[in-house]
């Protein structure tokens, strides 16, 4: 039992008999009541900043149950976040109109003997607070991850040291600290950017170096018909290694190779790999469309089907979220327009999408807010 708040110890002194004479008058039976009596009162010097409090969602309670980490992540400008090993909580301070009391060695529950003798106990309230902070589940924030590798794009050895290589290039554990993502989001967002490490740092591939390597290897494919019974990444080092980093090769290969999801065929334990169609076909795409403002459909599909190798097809459905098509244009147009490079803030990503397109049908749009 507890009794009424004081303003400090001595003004909230009480006896046994006081604590029953108000039990009396609320016509209540001190039996129906545990022995202990706890007297709250306030401290001279609140010390209202002293502590903060966070409401917890599960997956953040379970992990601190679990003796896990968890870490506050971004640049000191940024809005805080707390991430967990695979999930990110944006932090936002929220205002009760409640007083919430904090009472250190407050006794409650099973601590509280059920049997004895009546006693009374004093309990000071360090502090009142009125706001805490509130957790939520967010997406990770991988824009920031981009602009980083964006800064120093690999663009091949011997353009590195150059004037073209003034920005940073960052480690796994730097790219921890910057972005507001968990260990599990940010692997996967260096994976769906196609980033590859090299001696220790993560990097993107400049688009028109990875492009041209790309294409000894597929030319390689063809004439040792690889593309059929499987690439060899040992005999393609020994061919290629002596123009290209091995690193570079081996991501680019496994980048584009089948997976076990796509086929049973690609044998890792081997390095035998077969390529999956869908995804040079995309990069072909790409390749065709990234530079080239907007390209009258037919001459697109024309091309781009004379540039991937024989036997692959081609087909729109490969480019879901790369290019757009404007079928009402006479001839028909189509153009780059990458989901990859729209905000990741849902409002902005809407009044982008409505500058570049008054109206979307539900096909079109899909890919971009998917």
């Amino acid at each position: 039992m507890t009794s009424h708040v004081g303003m400090n110890e001595a003004s909230c002194s009480r006896s046994i008999s006081d604590i029953n004479s108000i039990l009396e008058f609320a016509k209540l039976d001190p039996a129906d009541f545990r022995p202990q009596v706890q007297c709250l009162y306030f401290s001279e010097q609140l010390e209202n900043d002293a502590v903060k409090l966070m409401e917890l969602e599960a997956p953040l309670q379970e992990a601190l149950q679990a003796g896990k980490r968890l870490e506050i992540r971004g640049d000191p400008g940024d809005g805080a976040v707390i991430v967990t090993e695979n999930q990110t909580f944006e932090v936002k301070e929220a205002e009760t109109s409640n007083s919430m009391l904090m009472i250190p060695s407050l006794v409650y529950g099973s601590n509280i003997p059920d049997e004895g003798e009546q006693n009374i106990a004093n309990q000071q309230v360090s502090s009142i607070i009125h706001n805490y902070f509130e957790l939520k589940r967010v997406k990770p924030r991988l824009s920031k991850l981009r602009a980083l590798l964006s800064e120093n794009p690999f663009r091949g050895t011997e353009c590195e040291g150059d004037e073209q290589d003034t920005g940073k290039k960052y480690t796994f554990s730097e790219l921890q600290h910057k972005v507001q993502a968990s260990d599990a989001e940010l692997k996967e967002g260096l994976i769906k950017m196609n980033a590859c490490e090299l001696k220790g740092f993560w990097r993107l591939l400049d688009f028109e170096y990875a492009s041209t390597v790309l294409y000894h290897i597929l030319q390689l494919c063809e004439e040792r018909d690889w593309l059929h019974s499987g690439l060899s990444m040992v005999e393609c080092l020994e061919v290629l290694e002596e123009l290209f980093p091995g690193e570079v090769i081996k991501h680019l290969v496994r980048s584009h190779a089948k997976t076990d999801q796509d086929s049973m065929e690609t044998d890792t334990e081997k390095d035998v790999y077969y390529f999956c169609e869908d995804k040079i076909c995309k990069h072909f795409a790409e390749l065709c469309l990234k530079n080239s403002g907007k390209f009258n459909l037919n001459d697109f599909l024309r091309v781009w089907q004379e540039s991937v190798s024989d036997g692959m097809q081609t087909s729109l459905a490969q480019i879901e979220g790369m290019a757009l098509i404007d079928s009402d244009a006479r001839p028909p147009v189509i153009w780059y327009y990458n989901v990859d490079l729209l905000p990741e803030d849902v409002n902005e990503r809407f009044e982008v999408l409505f500058e570049e397109r008054k109206k979307w049908s539900l096909e079109d749009i899909t890919p971009y807010i998917r």
